[in-house]
C-alpha cells in the first residue's frame, strides 16, 4: 500500500488524519514541521508516494516547502491541506506542483477520493 508523508503541526489533525489514512490502508509517516518533514523525505524518499502538506507550519511555510521537497524528490505528489483560507483554488498555486487543495476540516470521502484520484489515476 502507498506511503503518505503527513506534514501538520496540529497534533489533533495529525492524529485523526493518521487514523483515517491507516483505516484506508495507507502507511503514514508523520512530521510536525518542515525541517522534520525534509529529514524524513531525505531518509525515505523512494518509499513516499504522496505528501499531505499543511499550508501553515511553524518553521517553514507550506508554500516555501514545495521547492525544498522538489530538490529531494522531483516527482513526489503533493496535496495541500489548509484551514487558513476558504477561497484557495488550484490557480493560486499554479505551477507549484500542487495536485489538489483539501480544505480542513475535510470529510473522509473527500480525502479518500482525492488520494485515489492522484495516487492511482493521475500520476504527477
Amino acid at each position: 500500500m502507498p506511503a503518505i508523508l503527513l506534514i501538520d503541526d496540529d497534533q489533533m489533525v495529525q492524529s485523526v488524519t493518521t487514523e483515517i489514512l491507516e483505516f484506508l490502508g495507507y502507511t503514514v509517516l508523520n512530521a510536525e514541521n518542515g525541517r522534520q518533514a525534509l529529514d524524513i523525505l531525505q531518509a525515505q524518499a523512494d518509499s513516499i508516494n504522496l505528501i499531505l502538506l499543511d499550508l501553515s507550519l511553524p518553521d517553514i511555510e507550506g508554500v516555501e516547502m514545495i521547492p525544498l521537497i522538489r530538490e529531494i524528490r522531483q516527482d513526489v505528489k503533493i496535496i495541500l491541506c489548509t484551514g487558513a483560507v476558504a477561497n484557495l483554488d488550484s490557480q493560486t498555486f499554479a505551477g507549484s506542483g500542487i495536485l489538489a487543495i483539501l480544505q480542513k476540516p475535510f470529510e473522509l470521502s473527500d480525502l479518500k477520493e482525492t488520494l485515489e484520484r492522484y495516487l492511482y489515476i493521475n500520476p504527477a
